[in-house]
């Protein structure tokens, strides 16, 4: 009986040690990037722009990639597709590049990058109600954003839909890469709003 018992330990032992020793599948990590663009406006008194709060729903408040299946409330969460920074981080640096390489005449950087001297004329808040993706529909990403002066008062505030196809979509699995690239394009888009606004303000 004693020997049954050892050889059974053996066997668990064994199976535990595999187990452990499976090298497991590596994450994906991906970032917003920033699409080329022809720059905008003419030379002039660069304007400089804080991006000052930019909030994203909770729901994809966090590391890992969110894709909804249309049709249904099921959600995926991948924990292998992962965000290389958390979006709220990220966006404001994706913003304020998108804007810079758009508009010649503006000097936009995140709050967190900015120094307290650097003349600040317009503040850029944003609020994502949408960051959404559909895995055989769409993308959809919505916000409500405003431009303020440096005394507070409110310039501009508009709400911004951009809509794009999910790529992939007749596949069961998500092709994350083209999906983050489509999302950075919408986020551009999004950026070049705002800078339009921006330059026609006096």
């Amino acid at each position: 009986m004693k020997i049954k018992n050892i050889f059974l330990a053996i066997g668990m032992f064994a199976l535990t040690a595999c187990s452990f020793g499976r090298p497991s599948d590596p994450s994906q990590f991906y970032a917003i990037t920033t699409p080329d663009v022809a720059q905008v406006r003419g030379p002039a008194t660069s304007t400089n722009v804080l991006i000052e709060n930019v909030s994203v729903p909770q729901s994809v408040d966090r590391p890992q990639i969110v894709i909804k299946h249309s049709d249904s409330n099921i959600v995926t969460v991948s924990e292998f597709n992962r965000w290389v920074e958390g979006l709220n981080t990220a966006l404001p640096v994706a913003i304020s590049e998108n804007m810079n390489m758009y508009a010649k005449n503006i000097n936009a950087r995140p709050k967190r990058f900015a120094a307290h001297n650097t003349n600040t004329k317009y503040f850029v808040s944003i609020d994502f109600v949408r960051f959404e993706t559909e895995m055989d529909g769409k993308i959809t990403i919505s916000a409500w954003w405003t431009v303020a002066n440096n005394r507070g008062d409110v310039l501009a505030q508009k709400k911004t839909n951009l809509v794009t196809d999910t790529p992939g979509a007749e596949s069961d699995t998500p092709d994350y890469d083209a999906i983050v690239a489509e999302q950075s394009k919408l986020i551009a888009r999004l950026s070049y709003k705002i800078a339009d606004v921006i330059s026609e303000l006096k």
